[in-house]
């Protein structure tokens, strides 16, 4: 399906997907899923639901995504007199103050730096500049927002960022840390701290910033996969969720965890996502597959007792005026047992609250970069 310059508004994409996603589950098997093309100003092609970044002439669809791009074009401009989308090194995209910081904590922790991460709308460094003060400074205004948030009052001791969880507790990778470019389900960033009671928690956040989606579940389109009736009923998903092609993909060395931890954290998986359609697809097989990844980390930490963590969280961290990942954010939040499971925090919040801690130059230069 092509046409014209996509300026549909935020709720139409938003409907439209939904539509898109319904008529694709209901091709017959091996047909490729109906895609949407726009076209630029110079009608060359490109696919709306690219949300990624690239170096070629591809443009984003979403309006949000574009009007952002175009004001930080802008801004660069006024501020090196460029308005290429990226930086010749990943730290020019960082405030010049925590540049040192963020090139230290990439390397002590190992850090692998997204494909993108040099790029203007890069979410990985839209994550650095917006938690990397707190690593350092105060962080009792964090606390307090988080703590309001989850609905318990919580003191952060520790920031870190793309925190992989060792490998046996999802059991996504072979060994206990992922090797070279092996897929691992990786926190953004990962809120350390202690409850009022002395219990030790974690608060776990997926950072948004021009994205439009989630990431959705590979393994349905999968050739290996050989019961992808379970993808298309979300009855037979919960009937027995060991039939999912997640529990053991091709080339697999371990089971994936996903189902166990629900299972043991709530009696059952159904028991523990109550809010998903038993008429519907499987409910991770589209977008509320990475959501659900992360669910399982903080899940799992909470049931292996050699993390040290008596409660966790997996809450969102997206700027203000994505209005995409609002709906989706909106849609998972029904899915999970009870509200407290999807706590979400606004990006300027985070901003206000490290002006609060003295960062008030840091709070100066992330509104006018990130429009915040």
């Amino acid at each position: 399906m092509c046409y014209g310059v996509d300026d549909r508004t935020d709720e139409v994409r938003r409907r439209y997907g939904k539509v898109l996603e319904v008529a694709n589950r209901h091709l017959p098997p091996r047909v490729p899923p109906i895609e949407t093309w726009a076209l630029r100003r110079e009608y060359s092609p490109v696919r709306a639901e690219d949300h990624g970044p690239t170096r070629t002439a591809r443009r984003p669809s979403s309006s949000f995504a574009d009007s952002l791009q175009g004001h930080l074009e802008e801004w660069r401009e006024g501020c090196d007199g460029s308005r290429d989308r990226y930086w010749s090194s990943w730290t020019d995209g960082i405030h010049c103050d925590l540049r040192d910081l963020a090139e230290d904590t990439v390397r002590d922790a190992k850090i692998r730096l997204h494909a993108h991460a040099a790029h203007l709308r890069s979410s990985q460094a839209f994550a650095f500049n917006l938690f990397l003060p707190f690593t350092k400074g105060g962080r009792t205004r964090l606390s307090d927002l988080v703590g309001g948030e989850i609905g318990a009052q919580i003191s952060i001791d520790e920031v870190g960022f793309e925190w992989v969880p060792p490998g046996a507790l999802l059991g996504e990778i072979a060994g206990d840390q992922p090797v070279g470019d092996e897929p691992a389900t990786a926190v953004d960033v990962a809120l350390w701290g202690r409850l009022a009671d002395g219990d030790r928690a974690a608060v776990l956040l997926e950072v948004k910033l021009s994205e439009s989606d989630f990431t959705h579940c590979n393994g349905r389109r999968s050739q290996g996969n050989r019961r992808k009736d379970v993808c298309d009923s979300a009855a037979k998903f919960f009937e027995e969720p060991g039939d999912c092609y997640l529990r053991r993909p091709v080339r697999s060395s371990r089971d994936r965890r996903y189902w166990e931890i629900f299972d043991k954290s709530h009696g059952s998986v159904r028991a523990a996502f109550p809010g998903a359609d038993l008429e519907g697809p499987c409910p991770f097989a589209f977008s509320m597959q990475q959501p659900m990844r992360n669910l399982a980390i903080a899940c799992g930490l909470e049931q292996d007792q050699s993390s040290g963590v008596d409660r966790a969280w997996f809450g969102l961290c997206a700027h203000d005026g994505n209005r995409d990942m609002a709906g989706h954010w909106e849609d998972w939040s029904r899915l999970p047992s009870g509200p407290a499971m999807a706590p979400r925090l606004a990006a300027s919040a985070v901003v206000r609250a490290g002006e609060a801690e003295g960062f008030g130059a840091w709070a100066a230069w992330m509104r006018q970069r990130y429009l915040l």
